[in-house]
């Protein structure tokens, strides 16, 4: 019995040998003998998801460990043939080679700098006996100012070279992360510096633009006005998608006794950023206060115009009948 599986496994080897050795005795046909016996590469590739599961930093690079896993169905009948025999055999060369596995991002934004410290990884052919074989690299992801705070995904494509009888393969892997918030804000207003007198109004337009990467509230505030003053602003609120701006008016009415030359009011009013929509668990955010300031335009005495104005009127026909009399 013994004796009869020797003479099965023996016969099996040769058949192997014969048929494998076709490509060597018919060189122009090389490509359909390889496809009478082939074997299989399998790979994948694998990394910590929870270290990505915070937001990127903007402009802090983030490393990524990555396993790449690599192995192949080819029979362990082949470790048995001596060498180099069972190279010219496999891979058509004496010499054993190594395969080659290439990692390609697929569509890298501009926002960010993606890449791989290394993109081409070397190791060798494995029997299917040896298991898995397995490489490392890393990921690096450092997102831009620029970059949207919002899931994306990174698609990765590994492949691997055919070797004679040792098929190619390939497949494609996404990796999600996101991009954190930044709150940025820029304020402008044509002329934060007025000219008034007594209970007056005016208005002062205000641009806030969004230098975020996402959606932001922006919310104002007037902060320690004096209560003579009469303020307002409006809206309440603003959404802004970013790199858009939106108007915010600030009116006030000056005080009935704002008539001194040293006399002028000064308003902060703060305005808070705030990612959008706003999360109950606290949501990123930012502050930023602008000052606007209302001098006053000259003496007046306001309340006693109408009175000032009926004295003087009386004092100057005072004066023209002393002249007449005189006359």
């Amino acid at each position: 019995m013994i004796k009869h599986l020797k003479t099965i496994k023996a016969s099996i080897i040769i058949g192997i040998l014969l048929i494998s050795l076709i490509p060597f005795l018919v060189t122009h046909d090389s490509t359909a003998s390889a496809a009478l016996i082939s074997f299989h590469s399998y790979m994948d590739l694998n990394y910590d998801p929870s270290i990505l599961n915070k937001p990127l930093e903007i402009d802090v690079a983030m490393s990524i460990p990555i396993t790449v896993s690599y192995w192949t169905d080819i029979p362990d009948i082949f470790s048995k043939i001596p060498y180099p025999l069972n190279n010219l055999i496999l891979f058509g060369n004496p010499i054993g080679p190594m395969q080659k596995i290439h990692l390609e991002l697929l569509q890298t934004p501009e926002w960010a700098n993606i890449y791989f410290s290394s993109p081409d990884i070397i190791t060798d052919i494995p029997f299917k006996s040896d298991g898995v074989f397995t490489k490392n690299t890393t990921l690096i992801i450092s997102p831009k100012m620029e970059a949207p705070a919002e899931p994306q995904r990174i698609s990765i494509k590994v492949s691997c070279e055919s070797i004679k009888r040792i098929n190619g393969f390939s497949f494609q892997k996404d990796i999600p992360f996101t991009p954190s918030f930044i709150p940025t804000i820029s304020i402008q207003t044509d002329n934060p510096i007025r000219t008034s007198g007594p209970h007056q109004s005016i208005s002062f337009r205000i641009v806030v633009q969004n230098m975020g990467n996402k959606i932001t509230q922006v919310t104002p505030k007037i902060i320690g006005a004096d209560e003579k003053w009469t303020t307002t602003i409006n809206p309440p609120n603003l959404r802004i998608y970013p790199n858009q701006e939106g108007e915010f008016v600030f009116s006030l009415i000056t005080p009935y006794d704002f008539g001194w030359h040293s006399e002028y009011g000064r308003f902060e009013i703060n305005f808070l950023s705030e990612v959008y929509p706003i999360s109950t668990s606290g949501s990123a955010s930012s502050s930023e206060s602008i000052y606007l300031i209302v001098n006053n335009n000259g003496f007046s005495l306001p309340g006693f115009e109408f009175p000032l104005l009926i004295i003087a009127f009386a004092i100057i026909l005072v004066f023209l009948q002393k002249r007449r009399h005189r006359n």
